[in-house]
């Protein structure tokens, strides 16, 4: 059985496609999973700024007021990101984590960080195992209808995602090779799970129990694949 988290890109499933466009609605009494605002995804190249309120979960994790990372909101006190965002942190006392804002340069709710918990088993060669954990000193309020959790993908015993499976990769990455600072808007952008007998795949991936792929093959959406992490 393995239970699968994406690090570096944070996903939904599809909910609802018309059009030229992706929609991702959810019930509002629902416990995670759904924001104030329907995520809507039109389908061009390169990805698109998401609108405010859409992906409530997402945090961005800073050292002093330099944004480092992404993360998700998983509980009140309890941040998923990737190992490699953290592995270089020395005092915890300089990250702060900023809740509720899709843009950087607004600061809605921000918390300090208690404790870090980096998986034993990361290996910063190979990416695997590639999840940490930021416990905050404070809860957030989960009253501010801008911040929502993530839901937690469940355990299965088939594969998870499935090849070609929709998803969405949201961030505060650069918008092209040469930028140097990231976006200050949350962008999103749509992708596919890649099957890791794909050669690209297979030239990336050092073990397909616990990683796996997802992009555009050929590239156009700021990524040619990306290998992601499934926790066993």
């Amino acid at each position: 059985m393995a239970m699968t988290f994406f690090l570096r890109l944070f996903f939904m499933h599809v909910g609802l496609t018309v059009g030229a466009t992706i929609t991702y609605s959810c019930l509002s009494n629902v416990t995670c999973g759904c924001s104030l605002n329907s995520a809507v995804l039109t389908k061009i190249v390169g990805g698109e700024p998401a609108v405010t309120d859409t992906w409530g979960w997402a945090v961005s994790i800073r050292t002093g007021n330099s944004h480092i990372c992404g993360g998700s909101l998983i509980s009140s006190t309890l941040i998923l990101t990737a190992a490699h965002c953290l592995i270089s942190i020395r005092s915890i006392k300089s990250l702060h984590i900023n809740v509720g804002s899709k843009y950087l340069s607004s600061r809605r709710q921000q918390e300090s960080a208690s404790n870090i918990y980096i998986h034993r088993d990361y290996d910063s060669n190979t990416m695997a195992n590639d999840i940490a954990i930021i416990e905050l000193s404070s809860s957030i309020n989960m009253d501010d209808l801008s911040v929502a959790l993530i839901c937690l993908p469940p355990i299965v015993d088939t594969e998870y995602p499935p090849t070609n499976a929709t998803v969405v990769a949201i961030g505060w990455g650069v918008l092209s090779s040469g930028d140097k600072a990231p976006s200050d808007s949350l962008q999103q952008v749509t992708l596919q799970i890649i099957s890791y007998t794909n050669l690209d795949c297979r030239t990336s991936v050092s073990n397909d129990n616990i990683q796996f792929c997802a992009g555009v093959q050929g590239g156009g959406k700021g990524i040619e694949n990306e290998i992601l992490i499934r926790l066993e």
